[in-house]
């Protein structure tokens, strides 16, 4: 029977460096590790990995919070202030709970640094949050997440040949077509039609013709 092993940040790393043709790395924790393949790693890994995250609604860190409301008020414009979650990394929207024909109050809302500037004296949110456990995270955001890595490794392990230009030039262009694939999934995947949260007013104004535009983004 075969062995399942699971998935670790060294293991995506040399998956990356695989694409590239370049050696193995021992394990990504060890400083000790001072191959150029090692440093490479240490230096992307991390950058990388919430900037993929950051970049796309990806189920595996959709997320929902009740925020809290700071102490200290915003000192102009708005009138409350309410600190976001630890592992926030990006707004989707927050939940007004509005429909058609309601008496719910619309409002709007500006994040700052690591709050949530807002009229509202509570507040409910989705977000996309930082995944780190590599188990937890999707196949598809792997492939994408190896792929970025190797692009970005190609030059400094590989040089500025041609043979690595040639090499970074087809990486970027099977990365564009797995994007494109994955939101096809997503879109498969997620269906809101008669949820209340499909036509909020924030939804709405998202469209920028008071109609739900039925994108996610």
């Amino acid at each position: 029977m075969a062995t399942i092993i699971a998935l670790s940040e060294t293991g995506i790393c040399n998956m990356a460096l695989g694409r590239i043709g370049a050696k193995r790395i021992v394990k990504i924790e060890d400083s000790t590790e001072n191959s150029v393949e090692a440093i490479q790693c240490r230096l992307h890994y991390s950058q990388t990995r919430d900037a993929l995250i950051r970049s796309h609604y990806w189920r595996m860190a959709r997320a929902r919070a009740t925020l809290s409301q700071n102490t200290t008020d915003p000192e102009f414009e708005w009138n409350f202030a309410y600190d976001l979650p630890v592992d926030f990394l990006r707004m989707k929207k927050p939940w007004d709970g509005f429909m058609p024909g309601s008496t719910d109050q619309e409002y709007s809302y500006s994040a700052e640094g690591t709050q949530l500037l807002s009229d509202q004296t509570t507040l409910q949110i989705q977000y996309i949050k930082r995944v780190t456990d590599p188990p937890s995270f999707d196949p598809l955001f792997v492939e994408v997440f190896v792929l970025t890595l190797a692009i970005k490794m190609i030059m400094p392990l590989a040089g500025a040949g041609k043979e690595a230009i040639l090499m970074r030039n087809e990486l970027n262009i099977e990365l564009q077509n797995l994007m494109a694939k994955v939101r096809v999934i997503d879109k498969q995947e997620t269906n809101t039609q008669g949820r209340i949260d499909t036509t909020t007013w924030n939804d709405a104004m998202r469209s920028g013709n008071g109609v739900w535009s039925g994108k996610y983004y």
